[in-house]
């Protein structure tokens, strides 16, 4: 006689926990903080930048008249960026909303939801991402807005290129790898945007967990033997190497961990990404959405797809500082 157990019986339910888990970053920093500008007008949106002259240490005789004009517009100049579309879809089969599911209530409500979230992450990504602008059409594909990495480059773009004067000073551009990265690097950058603006600001830096981790070993200081010594209250009962905010000589840095820098690079490069923003000098501008349109049913389900148009402004990029290490 068989022994009765649960393995040779074939009535048993099955028991599965109602909901799922999902474990993907939803945050997006640089996203979510940057201003959100005027919708854009054109497919190419421009702006006007400008600069001052150097200074002169020319005397003038006394009596002299004033023979010579400068032109105040002279150095002026209009940079811009294309517009970009980013979509998502999503769709469910008839036959799914009508059968009963262990995961989700309701199928078209999370499809919906979880699609405004990729959406986010896509364009988060192009935004913290080293994409070229392309004006797209005529065989080219689709437009694209130039991306974070591409926008603060020392060196002149390959299309629509930010005019000489206003490109962002290689000192202010730092690659050191994270092996030799050191205090010294993070005011150099620090240094050399305040030789632009001649302000002690206060800046945002969106970094890649490779660069963070670098801003907390600041606060350690170094033993032979490869160990750290460090000063801690011990009366609080917790160590704490979490550097949120560094203010150095030429700036403050509020420190802001971002998962979406660098995307279209590797490994590395992305945790060693990090972007020095002055908030005033950057945003966000949409066309359009993110938005959502529903599509008619033509007998296989519901479906739709989100939709934004979307451009990156970068107001001045002398304003602005990267680190850019590969390794």
């Amino acid at each position: 006689m068989a022994q009765a157990t649960t393995y040779n019986i074939g009535s048993n339910r099955e028991d599965v926990l109602q909901g799922f888990t999902m474990v993907e970053p939803e945050a997006t920093p640089m996203l979510s903080m940057l201003k959100k500008g005027r919708a854009p007008k054109a497919s190419y949106t421009e702006w006007v930048v400008d600069d001052l002259s150097d200074p002169v240490l020319t005397a003038v005789e006394e009596g002299s008249d004033v023979t010579s004009f400068a032109n105040p517009g002279v150095n002026r100049a209009r940079i811009g960026n294309h517009v970009q579309r980013q979509d998502r879809s999503w769709s469910v089969s008839d036959l799914e909303e009508l059968v009963e599911d262990a995961a989700v209530a309701n199928q078209v409500a999370t499809a919906k939801s979880k699609k405004l979230i990729e959406l986010r992450r896509d364009m988060a990504s192009v935004i913290g991402s080293d994409q070229a602008n392309q004006a797209g059409g005529g065989g080219s594909g689709a437009a694209k807005a130039r991306g974070m990495g591409q926008w603060i480059l020392a060196t002149a773009q390959a299309s629509n290129p930010v005019p000489t004067p206003f490109l962002t000073p290689a000192a202010s551009i730092n690659t050191t790898a994270a092996a030799s990265f050191a205090e010294s690097d993070v005011n150099g950058v620090l240094e050399s945007i305040y030789s632009q603006t001649g302000s002690l600001d206060n800046f945002k830096l969106f970094a890649g967990t490779s660069l963070k981790k670098e801003f907390s070993d600041f606060s350690r200081v170094g033993q032979a033997n490869g160990s750290y010594r460090t000063n801690e209250d011990i009366s609080t009962n917790k160590i704490t190497k979490n550097v949120l905010r560094y203010e150095g000589d030429f700036g403050t840095l509020d420190i802001i961990t971002d998962l979406f820098l660098a995307k279209d690079g590797s490994a590395a490069s992305q945790g060693m990404r990090g972007y020095v923003i002055n908030p005033d000098l950057v945003e966000v501008a949409f066309a359009d959405g993110p938005s959502h349109y529903d599509l008619e049913d033509e007998g296989g389900g519901p479906r739709g797809f989100y939709k934004a148009w979307y451009t990156l402004r970068v107001k001045n990029p002398l304003g602005l500082g990267k680190f850019a290490a590969t390794a």
